[in-house]
């Protein structure tokens, strides 16, 4: 295989384009009003940049086997934490950051905010994965199945939103949930691999989650749609 094959497979999976539309998605809404100061675009800017150099890191990581070889500590907890930290440091901890963030979610419509999550139609793959033998149910009920619920939500959810809108009060528990729908992929995923929370030992075991290119679903992908319902719910209580 070329050189150019080599770097055209690990660019393939579509996994990869997902998170950078994801990303560029989010980085147009940070921006998407007239009103920016230098301060707020150039944290915006740092932002965007270490996310990208994030997942190149993952991507880097995961073909080396380092998510899977350390199960015991969580490793694939890494991206959720620091995904998320992240933002809350840069644009929690500036004042002018945090003020653009405001209006930056202020000036982004609900029917964007609730579209975003129809990509998570998505979590299907994990599905076909199953059915293929290549991850096992437990995984697929508590990870997949819930995600999926969720996405074909978030579509019935964009189609009544661009026709009437949707309640506040209906919108805050709707991302509240999306938020938390999360945690059953993110606990599950260490029951059949070596870690503190392992309770099955037969095959197959979730430690496809842990290679590359899936494991940046809980290293990249998944954190940018929880961090997209925060988004979301910083508009929702404070306009």
């Amino acid at each position: 295989m070329s050189r150019f094959e080599k770097i055209y497979e690990r660019v393939r999976p579509l996994i990869i384009w997902l998170g950078l539309g994801q990303l560029a998605w989010i980085g147009f809404w940070l921006l998407n009003f007239c009103d920016t100061t230098p301060g707020y675009m150039v944290t915006v800017v740092v932002w965007l940049v270490v996310m990208l150099a994030w997942m190149a890191l993952v991507i880097y990581l995961g073909n080396r086997g380092v998510f899977l070889r350390h199960t015991r500590w969580l490793s694939n907890l890494a991206g959720f934490v620091l995904v998320l930290a992240l933002p809350a440091a840069l644009f929690g901890g500036i004042d002018v950051a945090r003020e653009g963030l405001v209006l930056a979610a202020s000036h982004t419509s609900n029917l964007q905010l609730a579209s975003f999550h129809v990509l998570r139609l998505l979590a299907i793959g994990t599905v076909i994965k199953y059915i293929q033998g290549q991850l096992p149910l437990h995984f697929v009920i508590l990870g997949s199945v819930p995600d999926l619920l969720f996405a074909a939500s978030a579509v019935v959810a964009t189609i009544l939103e661009a026709t009437a809108p949707l309640g506040l009060d209906f919108l805050i528990v709707w991302h509240f949930v999306g938020f938390f729908v999360f945690f059953g992929a993110g606990i599950s995923m260490f029951f059949s691999v070596p870690s503190l929370f392992r309770i099955y030992h037969d095959e197959p075991d979730a430690s496809l989650v842990f290679q590359f290119p899936m494991l940046l679903a809980p290293n990249f992908t998944v954190p940018l749609f929880a961090l997209a319902h925060l988004f979301a719910l910083v508009k929702l209580f404070t306009t």
